[in-house]
């Protein structure tokens, strides 16, 4: 997870300084399908890639493809769904690195899927993590995570609802796929920072419009992709509880050209300067095991 967190940081300082350049995600759709696709450019590493990934009913299959912005040539074609659960908590650790910047916290996180473990792992990089509240609405889901990360050496205890998990923590994460909000203005009045990454969808939230306008600093991934996907603050800046002139770069928190307010609030989507970061690394590390090879092939 550290060098996962390292190339994403220095993708976004890049991008701070005008040397990479993301491309907000686009969708087509059809009848029971959804084709998703992104793609950057980052110059400093002399790479640019694409992801794209087909959601039906049977679930999401994810593909990243990495090419030289040299010479053109591709020069890998790679399963991108690890690879967007460690970058998608990269970015959670990231901006917990500079938004929250203590050296401990207690943690709670909501949901526990197949994203959630990496959330943990990214915020425990950058700060002391005590303890580790679990909620999601899946009993049995919860207690394994919770299992689990007793398991990986956490202090761990699962909750019977969000606000509970919440109750007591500095900072958490929000991971899940609910079309309605969980988190009230209640839930987090005490909270110093919160990564809600749950959903990329204009018509899902997990935070109540009201939550949102708790926060004195609203963070964003890409801010293009945000006004069209990020419903947590979509539905809030309709209802007025928050005005997009407001919102904040993490490329700008990164460089540190915008110093952030008591409590933070990260809204990530993910976006692609993040998977041409660690799809790179990737690719540099599994050439320089030696268990792969280079080889060109002309694609005509």
């Amino acid at each position: 997870m550290t060098e996962v967190m390292s190339s994403v940081e220095e993708a976004f300082r890049r991008e701070a300084a005008g040397e990479a350049v993301n491309s907000a995600r686009t969708r087509s759709r059809a009848p029971g399908v959804v084709m998703n696709s992104m793609q950057a450019h980052l110059p400093y590493l002399g790479r640019s890639g694409l992801k794209c990934y087909v959601s039906s009913k049977g679930g999401a299959r994810f593909v990243f493809v990495l090419y030289d912005s040299t010479d053109s040539r591709p020069l890998a074609v790679m399963g991108a769904d690890n690879l967007g659960r460690f970058r998608t908590g990269a970015a959670s650790g990231l901006a917990t690195k500079f938004l929250y910047g203590k050296k401990s916290a207690r943690l709670a996180v909501c949901g526990s899927g197949k994203q959630a473990m990496t959330q943990v792992l990214a915020v425990a990089a950058v700060t002391s993590v005590s303890e580790v509240h679990v909620w999601s609405p899946n009993e049995e889901h919860r207690e394994g995570f919770r299992q689990k990360l007793n398991g990986a050496g956490f202090d761990a205890e699962s909750f019977g609802n969000a606000g509970e998990a919440l109750r007591g923590v500095e900072v958490a994460s929000t991971i899940t796929s609910s079309r309605e909000p969980f988190i009230d203005r209640t839930a987090i009045e005490h909270l110093s920072h919160l990564n809600a990454c749950g959903s990329n969808s204009a018509d899902y939230s997990e935070l109540t419009t009201a939550a949102v306008s708790n926060f004195a600093t609203v963070v964003v991934d890409d801010l293009q992709q945000a006004r069209v996907e990020y419903g947590d603050l979509i539905q809030a800046a309709q209802s007025g509880s928050f005005s997009w002139d407001t919102a904040v770069q993490l490329k700008d928190i990164v460089s540190r050209r915008v110093r952030p307010s008591s409590p933070t609030l990260f809204k990530s989507g993910g976006v692609a300067i993040e998977d041409v970061a660690v799809g790179s690394m990737i690719y540099d590390k599994a050439l320089k095991s030696g268990r792969f090879q280079d080889s060109t092939v002309d694609l005509v």
